[in-house]
């Protein structure tokens, strides 16, 4: 199938991004020039109605993400959704409140970003199975919430890449299907990320995590009925165009636009 979405998008407003050209009327423009047709900006987000939140995310809270509203080009080929990249960190611990759910068109929860120790990450665990289960764990807590549209790069271990082979193999088919059983009953979208594929973020393959590593999850998640969409999760300019990368994989996935999110289809 084309790759013509792209809804994992950072700009300058996301405190991890380095690039002032990041920028909505730039991004937009080359996204054009790539074939994309749409783009979702999904900025890092903090609400304040939520307790708890590391000092890294206080000030991107929902006006410092709206501001990209104002920002627009006044004509572009490419539609645009308004979203945010917010945060789970286990037992109950979320980032986002319904009523700033309901303020965007979609929102994405990640559940592994485990680079952040002792905020979503417990310090002390280290080994690949333990690494697993908690991921597992966390998957289905995020989807009981009820709040995400789409989970950002699910099952990627941040922070513990050198481990991703073993972190994968240690989750049983059972696990995986349990895990997106429910995704697809709550209708709740599995990114294909450009993270996915080493080959894809200009590395090659890496010691411990090698391109094919998450084509069997990709594949149980098709087999249970997941929606999905793809993404670049750029956070700067010369990213936008990268998600075309993703074609190989997803044509050996056998994926069609039937298996894309209602909420993310071009023509929707």
């Amino acid at each position: 199938m084309r790759i013509d979405h792209d809804v994992h998008v950072h700009t300058f407003l996301s405190a991890c991004s380095s690039d002032p050209l990041a920028e909505p009327k730039a991004i937009l423009k080359q996204a054009e020039e790539c074939g994309i047709k749409l783009i979702g900006f999904a900025d890092h987000l903090w609400d304040p109605a939520c307790p708890g939140a590391m000092a890294w995310y206080v000030p991107q809270n929902p006006a410092h993400v709206a501001q990209i509203r104002k920002q627009m080009p006044e004509e572009t080929g490419v539609r645009v959704l308004f979203g945010a990249e917010s945060e789970y960190c286990g037992s109950g611990k979320v980032g986002i409140s319904q009523a700033t759910v309901d303020t965007l068109d979609f929102v994405l929860l990640p559940m592994s970003h485990f680079h952040m120790r002792g905020f979503v990450f417990p310090p002390e665990l280290e080994d690949p199975a333990g690494i697993g289960a908690l991921m597992v764990e966390r998957f289905q807590e995020l989807i009981a919430l009820g709040l995400a549209t789409g989970v950002a790069h699910p099952f990627l271990p941040c922070g513990h890449t050198e481990k991703t082979d073993d972190i994968l193999a240690s989750i049983s088919d059972d696990q995986f299907q349990q895990c997106f059983r429910a995704a697809a009953q709550a209708g709740v979208s599995i990114e294909i990320t450009t993270g996915f594929f080493p080959s894809l973020r200009g590395k090659g393959p890496q010691p411990g995590w090698q391109d094919d590593a998450f084509m069997r999850m990709l594949a149980l998640a098709r087999d249970c009925g997941c929606p999905f969409h793809f993404a670049s999760d750029s956070h700067s300019l010369a990213g936008i165009g990268s998600v075309l990368g993703l074609a190989p994989f997803v044509d050996e996935l056998g994926l069609t636009e039937d298996h894309i999110h209602p909420r993310f289809r071009s023509d929707s």
